[in-house]
C-alpha cells in the first residue's frame, strides 16, 4: 500500500505533461554536462563513430566539404570517423546525415551565438556539447512524448506514464542520451515511437495528419540507418490478428494519393543524403559500410548477443528478459501484440548476431542497436504494470524487486561505467569487479 501511495503521489505531481517534461529535460541537460567531466572517452568527445555522423555539421556551417579546407590530421584526431581524402580534395564519411540534420537547430544555435559575440571557436570544439546537450535531452523527452500517446491506446495514462519512466532509467537508452548522445540510437527511437504512434493513430481515425507523422518520421529514421526501414514493417503488423486484418490495413495504406505523397516526403527527406553520396563517391546509392556486413547470416552469433559481458544485451539490460517473460504471458492469454514482440524481438536479434561484429565494438553500453526497437520490445512491461495490482501478493513483491532492481542495476552500471569494457569478449572476472565496483549492495 505505501508503494502504490508513493506511485499515485508521484504520479498526481507529474501527470501534468509540461512539468514531468520540463523536469525531465532539465535533468538530462545537466547530468550530460556532467559526465562529460567525469568519463574519459579517451579524451575525445567528438570521435569515431560519433565524429562521422557529427561531421556534416561544421562541414554546413564552417568548412565545406573540402579537403583543403581542414587542417592536417584532423580526422585522426577525431578517431577516424570521417576521412580526409587529400588527392580527391573531400571529406568522406560513411555515416548518414540523419542524425546531423535532426541536431542542426540546436548546433546553429550555437554558431550564431559564436558569431554574434564574435567568440571564433573551433566548429569541433566542445563549446558545441553543450548545445548537443539540449538537442539530446529534446529528443529523449519527445521520445518519451510520442511513446507515451501511443500506449494509451492500450493503457490507462498512469500506465504508460510509468512505462516511459521504465523504459527510459530501466534501459541503457539513459546511457544513449546522457553519455554517447552523438550516437545515432537515441534518435532512432524517439523516430520509432513516432512512427508507432503515427501509424496507430492514421489506422484508428484515418487522419492525414497522423499519416504524415508516419511517413516523416520513417523517413528520417531510414535516413539515420537504412536497415530502419524494416520498423516499417513491425508497426504496420501492430495490432494484426488475421489475413483479413493485414488485407484491410494494406488496403488503407497503399492508396495510390497516400503512396505519392508518401514517396516525396522520403524523397524530399533524404535528398541531402543522394546529393552528399554523389559527390563523395560518385553514385547516389551507396552502401558505404564497405568491407562490413552480415557475414555471419549463416551461423549467427546469438550468445554474443545476449549474454556477452562484451555488451550483451541482457548482461547490461535484464529489464529486456522482464518484457520477454510477459511477452510469454501475453501470448499464453492470447492477448494481441505477444508474437509480434518476440519475433521483432528475434529478427533484430538475429541482425545483431549476423553482423561482422557482433559486439560491434569494444566501446559499448549493451546491445546499443536494440534501443531503437525498445517502444516494441518493452511493450509488455505495460501490460505488466496495468495488471500488477491483479496479481497475487507474493507475484506482486517479486515484480516489485525484480522491476527496481532493473532499475538499480542499469543506473548504477552507467554511474561506474567509462566509455569501454576493458576485457575479452567473454571475460568475466573482469565484468566481476566491474560489477563490485557499481553494485554496492553487494558488497
Amino acid at each position: 500500500m505505501k508503494m502504490k501511495r508513493s506511485v499515485d503521489f508521484v504520479y498526481a505531481k507529474m501527470r501534468d505533461s509540461r512539468k514531468f517534461y520540463g523536469i525531465l529535460f532539465l535533468l538530462i541537460v545537466a547530468l550530460t554536462n556532467i559526465r562529460q567531466r567525469v568519463v574519459t572517452n579517451f579524451d575525445c568527445e567528438i570521435c569515431s563513430d560519433k565524429a562521422g555522423y557529427y561531421m556534416y555539421l561544421p562541414a554546413v556551417f564552417y568548412l565545406g566539404f573540402e579537403a583543403k579546407a581542414y587542417p592536417e590530421g584532423m580526422d585522426v584526431e577525431h578517431g577516424e570517423g570521417f576521412h580526409i581524402h587529400r588527392a580527391e580534395n573531400k571529406v568522406v564519411t560513411k555515416f548518414t546525415c540523419g542524425v546531423a540534420m535532426l541536431v542542426a537547430p540546436f548546433y546553429g544555435a550555437g554558431v550564431a551565438i559564436d558569431t554574434l559575440l564574435g567568440w571564433e571557436v573551433s566548429p569541433f570544439s566542445n563549446y558545441f556539447l553543450f548545445f548537443i546537450s539540449m538537442a539530446s535531452a529534446f529528443y529523449a523527452v519527445l521520445g518519451l512524448y510520442f511513446l507515451r500517446k501511443w500506449l494509451r491506446y492500450y493503457v490507462d495514462d498512469k500506465t504508460a506514464f510509468l512505462s516511459c519512466l521504465l523504459v527510459f532509467f530501466g534501459s541503457n537508452l539513459f546511457y544513449y542520451t546522457v553519455d554517447e548522445n552523438l550516437m545515432s540510437h537515441l534518435y532512432s527511437f524517439t523516430l520509432f515511437s513516432a512512427v508507432l504512434w503515427g501509424a496507430k493513430g492514421f489506422f484508428e481515425s484515418k487522419e492525414f495528419r497522423y499519416f504524415l507523422l508516419f511517413v516523416c518520421a520513417l523517413s528520417l529514421a531510414i535516413l539515420i540507418r537504412p536497415t530502419n526501414a524494416l520498423f516499417a514493417l513491425f508497426a504496420v503488423l501492430m495490432d494484426v490478428r488475421s489475413w483479413a486484418d493485414m488485407k484491410l490495413k494494406l488496403q488503407t495504406i497503399l492508396q495510390p494519393k497516400l503512396l505519392f505523397v508518401g514517396v516525396l516526403i522520403f524523397l524530399l527527406i533524404v535528398l541531402p543524403q543522394l546529393l552528399y553520396w554523389h559527390y563523395a563517391y560518385g553514385k547516389y546509392i551507396v552502401w558505404s559500410y564497405e568491407g562490413e556486413g552480415f557475414i555471419f547470416w549463416n551461423h549467427p552469433q546469438w550468445m554474443e548477443v545476449w549474454f556477452s559481458p562484451q555488451s550483451g544485451l541482457f548482461t547490461y539490460t535484464p529489464l529486456v528478459l522482464l518484457a520477454l517473460v510477459f511477452a510469454v504471458i501475453m501470448r499464453i492469454r492470447k492477448l494481441p501484440n505477444a508474437l509480434l514482440v518476440m519475433g521483432s524481438f528475434i529478427v533484430v536479434s538475429y541482425l545483431c548476431a549476423a553482423w561482422h561484429n557482433p559486439y560491434f565494438g569494444e566501446c559499448n553500453f549493451g546491445k546499443r542497436p536494440m534501443i531503437e526497437y525498445f517502444p516494441l520490445i518493452l511493450f509488455p512491461l505495460s501490460y505488466m504494470i496495468q495488471q500488477f495490482s491483479g496479481f497475487k501478493e507474493a507475484q506482486r513483491k517479486l515484480l516489485l524487486m525484480c522491476t527496481l532492481f532493473c532499475v538499480y542495476y542499469n543506473l548504477t552500471l552507467f554511474a561506474a561505467f567509462d566509455t569501454c569494457f576493458f576485457g575479452t569478449p567473454w571475460e568475466w572476472d573482469t565484468f566481476g569487479r566491474f560489477l563490485l565496483r557499481a553494485l554496492p549492495i553487494i558488497h
